[in-house]
Order: structure tokens, then C-alpha cells, then sequence
């Protein structure tokens, strides 16, 4: 108990990095939310027609593009755009950001909405383009 009392700052420290590694998947298991890897997402995309949805702001899609055939919507106006797929609740959605992590908000909204098969792309943009797989301008 002394330890603790004399080192609070490292034991904060350490319970911060346990939150940290631990926090995520159980955010995501609590929502309801799969991750697909790349290999995953083209698959359902090829034998399912899975939806693609980007929810980067539009400054950050820039030049870059987003995934082809993908549809657009920031994440800052996810909830009220949400209508723009609603026809889409029986089909595998995956949601994708630039790395991952701010997809898996959205992902939990159309959990939410009642979507059945929601997916957060795993390493989202960045993992897509480093597999040089195909992208629309």
C-alpha cells in the first residue's frame, strides 16, 4: 500500500495504459460492432454487395478520394444523414474512417438503428490504399 501512495502518478499510468489496450475492443463488443480486415471487406463487397461508407470530413478526402463506389458521409453530420442508407439494413455495411478508430462511433449508430451486419474496416483508409486496392477521385 505504501508503494501505491508513493507512486501514484506510475500507477496511473499504468491503469491509463490498461484502459487504453483494453477499452477499445471492449467498446466495440459492447456495441455490437464486427471489424472486417481488407481481405474481409473486398470479400463481402464481391459476394454480398456490401455497402462502403466513409465518414471523414470532406477536407480530409480531399484529393485522396475514398474507396470506389463507397458513399460519403462526415462523421459530423453522420446522425442526420443517416437516412441516406437506410435501405441498406439487410446488407453488410462496412464504415471506414482514415485509420479505424473514429469509424467505430458511427458503426455503433447504425448498430443502433437496427442495421444487422455493421463493420468497422480495420486500419479503414490507410490500410486500403496500402494494399493498393481501387479508389475513386
Amino acid at each position: 500500500m505504501e508503494f501505491i501512495t508513493q507512486n501514484y502518478f506510475l500507477i496511473g499510468a499504468i491503469v491509463f495504459v490498461i484502459i487504453m489496450i483494453v477499452g477499445e475492443p471492449l467498446r466495440r463488443r459492447i456495441l455490437g460492432i464486427e471489424t472486417a480486415t481488407i481481405s474481409e471487406a473486398v470479400t463481402m463487397s464481391n459476394h454480398e454487395d456490401a455497402v462502403f461508407v466513409d465518414v471523414r470530413e470532406s477536407k480530409e478526402v480531399g484529393d485522396g478520394g475514398i474507396i470506389q463506389g463507397a458513399m460519403h458521409i462526415p462523421l459530423s453530420s453522420f446522425k442526420k444523414n443517416i437516412g441516406q442508407i437506410e435501405k441498406y439494413k439487410n446488407k453488410p455495411v462496412v464504415v471506414y474512417c482514415r485509420s479505424g478508430q473514429r469509424s467505430i462511433g458511427p458503426a455503433g449508430t447504425l448498430k443502433k438503428a437496427g442495421f444487422e451486419r455493421v463493420y468497422n474496416l480495420t486500419g479503414g483508409m490507410i490500410a486500403w490504399q496500402k494494399d493498393s486496392l481501387p479508389i475513386q477521385k
